[in-house]
């Protein structure tokens, strides 16, 4: 969900508060005072802000998390990537790494590897409930690390989330295609719940924890 669609949901909540606060009290005294306005107002603030820190923070809290479960995956991911070019049939290959930043209603990934960063700009997190599997779609648009190289590509990701509870590991597999003809195989695993800001310091914490990815 977008920023517009939270703003909508936080924009009925309080609209709906505020007409049934209203509407218990009359019926209670068969009036509407002062007194009763207030009353309204407090208990509609107090559930725009309850939403709005659920939307942000609350969803993450184990015991709070089960009242409108969402998986979460924000943090870094380690691993590798292999691509082929179908114009030139050349194989890439390397490590790459996932940034994935998220709250309830949104998630934006960059991925750095040693020459490239993508930024996406259109994600989607779905939940297909037959198979019990999540799936983490998303588009972006990629630069190369060099200041002599104007080119832009984008591409699109689509990768499912694969949970092994023996030893508490998250990893994201699946493919990838480019709009310059290429297309691979994308493999990670979440090193840490931290947020990084590049390749560097997601390898770093990768070799930190074993370089188990």
């Amino acid at each position: 969900m977008d920023k517009n669609t939270q703003l909508k949901i936080v924009t009925i909540s309080y609209i709906i508060s505020v007409v049934g606060s209203f509407i218990i009290n009359y019926l209670k005294i068969k009036n509407i005072d002062f007194h009763g306005v207030v009353d309204a107002i407090k208990v509609s603030s107090i559930l725009t802000f309850w939403w709005l820190f659920y939307f942000k923070i609350g969803w993450k809290i184990p015991i709070l998390k089960k009242v409108l479960f969402r998986i979460n995956l924000e943090g870094t991911w380690f691993g590798t990537y292999e691509s082929c070019s179908i114009k030139e049939n050349i194989t890439y290959s390397g490590e790459i790494a996932l940034r994935i930043k998220q709250d309830f209603l949104n998630v934006s990934i960059i991925s750095f590897t040693d020459k490239f960063k993508n930024y996406s700009y259109s994600e989607e997190l779905k939940y297909e409930e037959k198979s019990n599997m999540h799936e983490l779609v998303y588009v972006y648009s990629q630069k190369e690390n060099s200041i002599s190289d104007r080119n832009s590509r984008n591409g699109a990701s689509e990768l499912k989330l694969i949970l092994n509870n023996t030893n508490n590991t998250q990893k994201l597999e699946g493919d990838f295609w480019t709009s310059v003809g290429s297309r691979g195989v994308l493999k990670v695993t979440k090193i840490s719940k931290k947020v990084v800001s590049s390749f560097e310091e997601a390898k770093k914490i990768y070799k930190q924890s074993g370089g188990k990815a």
